[in-house]
């Protein structure tokens, strides 16, 4: 007696699903081709054309600018949305050169200044300080609040207990930007090994321009136009 044969698994497949399984396969393979050749996505990576990187972004749309350069090798900075799908009007004409140039001088102002702030002691930093300033006003409104309570009619109770949870709303917000902001502020060693990046910036190594970026800087917002720097310091 023939045994019977097993159904390949394909059989079982109709034809309208099988084609759209197949459509579905083709899509997913040129996606991840485009992936693989795709600098900005390839696993374990590292940054390797400019200490900005991760850093930089659109000043029009917020998505990263990346390195590229012209025929006759001039490199510049470049919208990776616009030059992904036009999906951006771009940043303008930012040369990689002279705007990395422009951050390391904005980074040495903003640090000398820091050191000014500091005057050489283990100070607070600023941020924080005008943090808990505002915290502790927060706080003294909400127990002035409370203490209204007392014999309030409906009318009072509504509008305090409205205010008291717009104060405390306030009051975590401002104490989470203070325990953000602490975690950042800088150590006295920290502070030096970044003078030392600073002093010696011709001839310290890329990664460890990346580091002095990466202890000063949060993020770039910059088009040809204009550039804004978010300090963590």
């Amino acid at each position: 007696m023939l045994k019977k044969q097993p159904k390949n698994r394909d059989d079982n497949i109709r034809p309208q699903n099988k084609q759209k399984i197949e459509k579905l396969l083709s899509v997913w393979l040129r996606c991840r081709k485009k992936l693989m050749t795709n600098t900005t996505f390839q696993n374990g990576r590292k940054a390797r054309n400019t200490w900005l990187a991760g850093k930089i972004k659109c000043g029009k749309c917020g998505y990263a600018l990346k390195t590229t350069h012209n025929p006759a090798g001039y490199e510049y900075l470049r919208c990776s949305k616009r030059a992904n799908h036009k999906g951006c009007p771009g940043c303008g004409t930012l040369g990689k050169t002279e705007f990395e140039q422009f951050i390391f001088t904005a980074m040495g102002e903003k640090f000398r200044e820091f050191k000014l702030l500091r005057s050489g002691e283990e100070k607070a930093n600023p941020k924080i300080t005008a943090y808990q300033v505002e915290l502790a006003r927060v706080e003294a409104e909400i127990e002035k609040l409370l203490d209204t309570l007392t014999g309030a009619n409906a009318t009072l109770l509504a509008y305090a207990n409205k205010k008291i949870e717009d104060l405390d709303n306030r009051r975590k917000t401002l104490s989470k930007a203070i325990a953000d902001l602490s975690v950042e502020t800088l150590s006295s060693q920290q502070i030096e090994l970044l003078s030392g990046y600073l002093d010696d910036w011709e001839n310290i190594s890329f990664e460890d321009k990346r580091k002095a970026a990466d202890g000063l800087i949060s993020s770039i917002s910059a088009t040809s136009d204009y550039v804004k720097i978010e300090w963590k310091i």
